[in-house]
């Protein structure tokens, strides 16, 4: 059978918590896609450069893909991780494993040979499906490092390219003919891990967080319920397709609801313009980078996105300045909202919400979700006063592959510590001012560098900053600004920085005291920028203040 639930995360007195609050129990992805491919299989729902899929046709790909898994003697239970750009290829594996009762577990494409053997290990991954060389790396060299270190991996499938000595073609598996008799229907219920998402393990290793059909239902319907979204809407995926955001909000949102999905194999904002142009793109919303790129791109004008209406940022730092030049040029709902893999979409701003709500607050939580803002000790702050954001909802993930970090991280009430520092004020419009560790502490006063790069967005020079602490003898650290220019700016000196700074009244211990000017800042594959190969670079002793 499936890998089932740990019994704490399982109780009647949960599953009747989460049914007051509406949970959204999907039974499997084998469902929603029969239903789907009944209801309206003619109905177009991905389209990728190569092609316009219908549901009719994804089922019978996905069938066909689930033949062949089997072929290899995968089932119930059996972890298959898959490591792909943004291909189509990805959303057919989801089905086709769930078909057979496995276990999916997308893998972003930029982890390499340390953690993907990581992840393989730890999750017992029975079969790896990866690319040929994509943006000059060879994914087959890595599935071999990786088969030498995971005990468990039995199969290598690649995709688009020859296989390598060992492994087969995916392509193979998709040619299986269609069994004469219907596959046995998917084993897994609402309640059994049906999926493993690795964080992006920037700082450690990557944390394996298990999903349900239950817990990724009621993400489902939270992002359903916020946006208004309907099956006449379209979408464009350009956020990595192994991300939870990916493969569940375009990938199975579309099919769920008979929605169409463009797929954008690798972000590129001219050719984004054009896909939302051409496919009347409604729903064109993501990281920060994302929109700073389309935004800032050669050929934008807002005619051009037009047709977009609905414009939600998260995943990373969402700086004001951004969310006002988003509203400026689209004509859409344009929101904030905070989520991690763990809980996705936790909070977010409503179409009712006054502008200045949505563009300062990441929201209100979302149906179902209670949010906490709690102190060192564990207990509830008021109202205004900074803490521990904590979690708990129905898309609240049943925990870690790693019992200890489930342990680490939950609370004994079954609340989710967040590492996520915030402030809700009486309305519940919740604010993130930092991480708890992302913390710059001068002369024993604590200082969030959110809070700092909030009001440096708003220089006219500064396209993009990440501030930093940096070892300093005087004060134990000093505040560092690592900026990325806008084009044309010219020099950015840091008295100029400093002045900026005092104009807007900031307490003096926020001004910068080291300035230092980068081509582009580090950032992993969901936008969140890499500080700490910041403070190895610009952390040495002997450094100075520009």
């Amino acid at each position: 059978m499936p890998r089932s639930l740990p019994e704490a995360f399982v109780s009647p007195d949960r599953r009747r918590l989460h049914e007051a609050r509406g949970e959204w129990p999907l039974p499997n992805l084998t469902t929603i896609l029969d239903e789907r491919a009944r209801a309206t299989p003619d109905r177009v729902i991905f389209v990728t450069d190569a092609e316009r899929v219908t549901a009719a046709d994804l089922r019978a790909r996905a069938e066909r893909l689930a033949a062949g898994l089997e072929n290899l003697g995968l089932g119930p239970g059996d972890v298959v991780s898959w490591q792909l750009p943004n291909w189509l290829e990805g959303v057919l594996l989801s089905f086709a494993i769930d078909r057979i009762g496995a276990i999916s577990n997308p893998i972003i494409p930029i982890y390499r040979e340390r953690e993907v053997s990581f992840i393989a290990r730890q999750a017992g991954s029975r079969a790896l499906v990866v690319p040929g060389v994509v943006r000059g790396f060879d994914h087959r060299e890595l599935a071999r490092t990786v088969q030498q270190e995971a005990s468990e991996l039995e199969h290598v499938l690649v995709a688009r390219a020859e296989p390598g000595s060992g492994q087969r073609s995916l392509e193979s598996l998709l040619e299986t003919r269609a069994p004469a008799s219907p596959l046995a229907p998917s084993p897994i219920g609402p309640y059994d891990v049906s999926a493993l998402f690795y964080t992006s393990g920037t700082t450690s290793e990557p944390k394996g967080v298990m999903h349900t059909p239950s817990t990724l239902g009621s993400f489902m319907r939270v992002g359903l319920t916020i946006s208004g979204a309907t099956e006449n809407d379209v979408g464009i995926l350009w956020f990595p397709l192994a991300h939870i955001g990916g493969i569940v909000t375009i990938g199975i949102q579309s099919v769920l609801r008979g929605s169409r999905a463009v797929f954008l194999e690798q972000f590129d904002p001219e050719r984004g313009l054009d896909l939302i142009e051409r496919e009347g793109v409604t729903s064109a919303g993501g990281p920060t980078p994302i929109l700073q790129a389309l935004l800032g791109a050669r050929g934008f004008r807002p005619e051009r996105v037009r047709t977009v209406r609905i414009a939600g940022l998260g995943a990373t730092e969402v700086p004001p300045e951004l969310m006002r030049e988003v509203g400026r040029n689209l004509d859409a709902l344009v929101y904030r909202s905070f989520g991690m893999t763990e809980c996705p979409m936790a909070t977010a701003g409503r179409r009712e919400d006054p502008e200045e709500r949505r563009v300062m607050t990441d929201g209100k939580a979302s149906p179902g979700v209670i949010v906490r803002i709690t102190d060192d000790a564990g207990k509830p702050v008021a109202p205004d006063v900074e803490g521990e954001v904590e979690l708990f909802g129905p898309q609240l993930c049943v925990g870690y592959v790693d019992p200890a970090r489930t342990a680490e991280a939950f609370t004994a009430d079954g609340f989710l510590r967040s590492g996520d520092l915030a402030v809700m004020d009486e309305e519940g419009y919740v604010r993130i001012t930092g991480r708890k560790k992302d913390i710059i502490i001068r002369k024993g006063e604590n200082l969030s560098a959110k809070a700092i790069e909030d009001e440096l967005y708003d220089h006219p020079k500064i396209a993009d900053v990440a501030v930093i602490g940096v070892r300093d003898r005087a004060s134990g650290e000093r505040v560092c600004a690592c900026v990325v220019l806008r084009a044309n700016a010219g020099d950015l000196t840091l008295d100029e920085l400093r002045s900026f700074m005092v104009g807007r009244q900031v307490m003096a211990q926020k001004i910068p005291e080291q300035l230092e000017i980068v081509a582009e800042l580090p950032r992993n594959a969901t936008g969140k920028v890499k500080k700490f190969e910041l403070r190895a670079r610009f952390a040495p002793r002997d450094r100075g203040t520009k």
